[in-house]
């Protein structure tokens, strides 16, 4: 990583602005608004997603993207499916969900790697995995299926616990979980990682999994699109672009925290972002790119990846079969743009 890291910051150095780093796009779709569908929310791990789109995009030569905010993981990837927007960062679990049922849908390119989340529990209840199959011992998830419970499944399988052993309350809202968790009505919740500071200084709470020690790669969201309009060439070089300014700014990210913050704050949707101060923003920056990899330089996005979480799904239910790989995910625009980019 380190010689990209070099690579990246002499062309911050230098000065070097959108329209110069992509000088092939910036004139084949001058002008061209893309309408993309996004989450419902931005958190720190979003930035270099929303600074490539709503930045880097028109710094080259696109006008302002049209963005509609979307809560529901699954309905974005139905929205995309009937061709309501160009792209959305779909779901992976929804999404190869869909291609199973026949929908013509495919993954183009990577919003982030890994999550930012962590399953964190109650340490007075469960004190090693074999806890949770104390019916008392609750997990509570917003819903079974959804990409952190299929997650949570490969997890808790690694440490011999079938999660259908387990008791899963669904409850909407971060906060509500947070609070039950709390109150002792359920012994573990997943939680994004620079909350669980302040959780453990509330009781005797601890993390019992961060993914990105459990998984060699986590694929939470990618860019998804229909493929009647994928057809199109002007389509598919918009793709390309699409997919270097995402790794330009993934590779910014990582190698600059200035630019990370500077788009936290403008872009992030949590309480009090704009005036989040460095002391607080730095960790969350370093513990995104140096140990959970969010961002990786080469835009982590082979179809290999896909394949080896397939067993994993599987064991979860959220797939199946065997999805067609070769059509649910397609990796040649990503391979483009690093061929563009050099």
């Amino acid at each position: 990583m380190q010689t990209s890291r070099r690579k990246t910051l002499a062309l911050l150095a230098a000065g070097i602005g959108g329209a110069m780093i992509f000088p092939a796009f910036a004139r084949a779709q001058k002008g061209r608004s893309l309408h993309l569908e996004l989450q419902g929310f931005s958190l720190g791990i979003h930035m270099p997603e929303l600074m490539a789109i709503r930045d880097l995009l028109v710094q080259a030569g696109y006008a302002a993207p049209k963005l509609d905010r979307i809560e529901s993981m699954q309905v974005l990837t139905q929205s995309i499916i009937a061709n309501s927007a160009e792209a959305g960062d779909s779901d992976i679990v929804s999404a190869l969900r869909a291609t199973e049922a026949g929908a013509k849908i495919t993954l183009v390119g990577l919003v982030y790697n890994s999550t930012d989340q962590v399953l964190a529990v109650n340490a007075d209840k469960i004190k090693s995995y074999a806890d949770f199959k104390n019916t008392d011992n609750a997990i509570a998830l917003n819903s079974r299926g959804d990409f952190i419970y299929v997650m949570l499944s490969g997890a808790l399988a690694r440490n011999k616990i079938d999660i259908d052993d387990t008791t899963i309350v669904e409850m909407g809202g971060s906060g509500s979980r947070l609070k039950a968790l709390l109150s002792g009505r359920v012994a573990a919740v997943p939680v994004h990682f620079n909350q669980s500071d302040d959780l453990m200084k509330q009781g005797n709470f601890k993390v019992l999994v961060e993914p990105w020690k459990v998984y060699d790669r986590w694929i939470s969201e990618a860019w998804a699109v229909n493929r009647s309009w994928l057809a199109d060439k002007d389509n598919q070089r918009a793709l390309v672009d699409l997919n270097k300014a995402m790794i330009t700014s993934f590779r910014r990210a990582n190698a600059d925290y200035s630019y990370f913050a500077a788009g936290y704050r403008k872009y992030a949707t949590e309480p009090d972002a704009a005036t989040v101060t460095d002391a607080a923003l730095r960790p969350v920056w370093q513990k995104l790119s140096t140990e959970v990899h969010a961002w990786p330089d080469d835009g982590g996005f082979k179809r290999e990846y896909f394949k080896e979480l397939l067993p994993v799904y599987r064991q979860a239910h959220a797939i199946k079969a065997e999805p067609d790989l070769n059509t649910a995910v397609d990796p040649r625009f990503v391979d483009q743009a690093l061929q563009e980019l050099g």
